[in-house]
């Protein structure tokens, strides 16, 4: 979801590349974070049973 502001700010600055590569990345790093977000729960869960 690149807008015509975004890529004129990239055209201005010379770096298309590092601006699609941060758009291509967020949603990987919102995945990765959601699932390690789940992981610890998960195992937070399971040390509180065990530890009972």
């Amino acid at each position: 979801m690149v807008t015509m502001q975004d890529q004129q700010v990239a055209e201005q600055k010379g770096n298309e590349l590092a601006t699609i590569s941060v758009y291509l990345n967020t949603p990987i790093a919102i995945v990765l974070l959601g699932v390690g977000f789940i992981a610890a729960s998960v195992l937070f869960a399971g040390v509180m049973l065990i530890a009972r």
